[in-house]
């Protein structure tokens, strides 16, 4: 088999007026550092507005996933039914994984990043267009028919063979269920399988999308997503069998992660399917492509080894435990996951066009301004972990025993949210210009080193897993920081120096939101179960607040005050 070909290096930027030996005049330095600095606050706006579009995606999407947690767990509860369900969806997340599907976005952006910069390079006159007036051009097609046309290949052999083979891989998982629990989830995990398709080809075009700074498909994927799995789960509900759920996350994935993204391409994009094969150009694209095939990541990894080991744990551990990731993910969407997507976006193009200096500012910032917020967000789901279930969770057939478990589980989840939203923008950005054979092996050099952590405090139960997450996440995030430093000019002092600042912040309004729930607590007993955690989490929720408000203005904590500036817009605008 033939070497992959390694994609280039991106041309350094070259003088405006094309004569490198003649000496500037007078006003040029000026211009130039006009244009730099205008380059910049355009950056840094499209960047900020591009995030506050993701992030608001994020919230709505989080809303809708907490509205389809909350069906599924007051139907069913955390049962071995549930347990089952969640179960269904490892077997075709894997080979998700397998095909890089949740990170094709970012192999193939780079290139299509240069692709764009070289066009829009060319004189006016040389911009063709494969349609007049419609934005396509010949180069874009030619590149995203060949790798999508050989990926698409690719994932339609793996749902065939998944579909053939599911029970075996099944049971390789969830070694500690039943048959007939097997049988059950083999039987669940056939109707998604055919969602990967979706994903795979959507990624792709995503890609082309982002290449552009458009971002609109991104923020309506995970909202049609959601919104299918509410519909079929309450159809399904209606003769009490929970494969509706199912039903309704294929239908989500066509919806959401192929219709919508091939719609709004519609204009920028055309694709035509050719053979599959190893074209230079497809070669490319498997260089990036690979180590995150290849590699393991403790951000998919965790999933799986919970869902492993909760098969030999009391029955409910699968639920709860994963009733607990969802609730910590709703930070890391809100935070990391939307900074992430915008800031690969624009770390790509920057990098693209050789402007490294406004690349490691933009950096360091973001990952500075996400770390803290983090951290601060998590000391309050540390300091009210039954609040925040109970009053999310405890409806129907999921119970005061399951709000127990559940927040349990929350607790040592919650501590890794700052170290998972930090790696989101790090991985993004470091994709986002090529580079993934390093953090490949990095992140799998760190997973495999905790894996017998993860075997050791599985003994403990759901709480010893979410441990092991947190600590192996936090070992991940500093593997890529220094990756970033090297490759991005990543300053780690000023992420240090914004981490200082935030730790005692955190630390304090910890203290403050842990000792007001407990006195709220006490208050409230009698109360019904709404009115008694919906109390107690308003109270710490303000106590925190404040806390942060005050003593994060005191201490200059990163990224409080792009968070007021938005409040005050709001309130403006009221």
């Amino acid at each position: 088999m033939t070497e992959p070909h390694e994609p280039t290096e991106p041309h350094e930027p070259s003088d405006p007026h094309g004569n490198a030996s003649a000496a500037p005049r007078a006003p040029e330095p000026s211009a130039s550092v006009a244009a730099a600095s205008a380059r910049r606050v355009a950056s840094g706006g499209a960047l900020r507005a591009s995030a506050l579009l993701l992030a608001a995606s994020a919230l709505l999407s989080r809303g809708m996933g907490y509205g389809r947690d909350l069906l599924l767990n007051s139907l069913y509860g955390a049962t071995e039914l549930t347990d089952i369900y969640r179960a269904s969806f490892a077997v075709p997340d894997m080979l998700n994984y397998l095909l890089a599907g949740g990170a094709l976005t970012v192999s193939l952006l780079p290139r299509m990043a240069r692709v764009y910069a070289e066009i829009d390079a060319k004189p006016p006159g040389e911009k063709a267009t494969s349609g007049p007036g419609r934005g396509r051009h010949p180069e874009v097609d030619r590149v995203f028919s060949l790798i999508a046309s050989f990926m698409l290949f690719a994932v339609t052999v793996g749902v065939v063979l998944g579909e053939v083979f599911t029970e075996d891989v099944v049971r390789l998982l969830v070694d500690g269920f039943s048959d007939a629990q097997v049988k059950e989830t083999a039987r669940l995990t056939r109707i998604v399988f055919p969602a990967q398709i979706c994903f795979i080809f959507g990624g792709l075009v995503q890609a082309t999308l982002l290449a552009r700074q458009r971002f609109g498909a991104l923020a309506l994927t995970p909202l049609l997503y959601n919104g299918g799995i509410i519909v079929g789960g309450a159809v399904g509900a209606l003769s009490g069998d929970i494969e509706g759920f199912s039903w309704g996350a294929l239908v989500g994935a066509v919806l959401g992660a192929l219709v919508v993204p091939v719609w709004v391409a519609r204009d920028q994009l055309r694709f035509r399917p050719v053979a599959p094969s190893l074209h230079p150009e497809v070669r490319a694209f498997l260089w990036t492509a690979t180590p995150l095939m290849i590699g393991v990541s403790l951000t998919t990894v965790d999933e799986w080894l919970g869902v492993h080991y909760g098969s030999h744990l009391a029955k409910g551990s699968i639920s709860w435990l994963n009733s607990a990731r969802r609730l910590m993910l709703v930070p890391i969407g809100l935070i990391g996951t939307a900074a992430g997507q915008a800031t690969g976006a624009y770390v790509a193009r920057l990098y693209a066009e050789g402007r490294r200096d406004e690349l490691a500012n933009l950096l360091g910032t973001a990952v500075a301004g996400v770390s803290a917020l983090a951290l601060v967000v998590s000391a309050f789901m540390m300091a009210a972990p039954e609040s925040v279930v109970g009053l999310l969770f405890e409806h129907g057939r999921f119970g005061r025993a399951d709000t127990v478990h559940t927040a349990a589980a929350l607790v040592p989840l919650s501590a890794g949210i700052a170290a998972w939203t930090a790696q989101a923008v790090l991985a993004r950005a470091l994709y986002g210009v090529g580079d993934t054979w390093r953090p490949m092996i990095a992140t799998s050099v760190v997973t495999a080193a905790c894996m017998p952590l993860y075997a050791w405090l599985s003994e403990r139960g759901i709480v010893g897993l979410g441990v092991a997450g947190s600590v192996g996440m936090s070992l991940q995030v500093l593997t890529l920081a220094v990756l970033a430093r090297r490759k991005l000019g990543l300053d780690l002092r000023v992420l240090g120096g914004g981490l200082l600042r935030a730790v005692p912040v955190a630390a304090l309004a910890f203290g403050v939101a842990r000792g007001v729930d407990t006195a709220a607590t006490s208050l409230t007993q009698s109360w019904p179960s709404t009115a008694h955690y919906g109390a107690r989490l308003a109270l710490a929720g303000l106590a925190w607040a404040t806390v942060v408000a005050v003593a994060g203005s005191l201490l200059g904590m990163p990224g409080l005050d792009v968070v007021r500036a938005r409040v005050a817009a709001r309130l403006r605008r009221r």
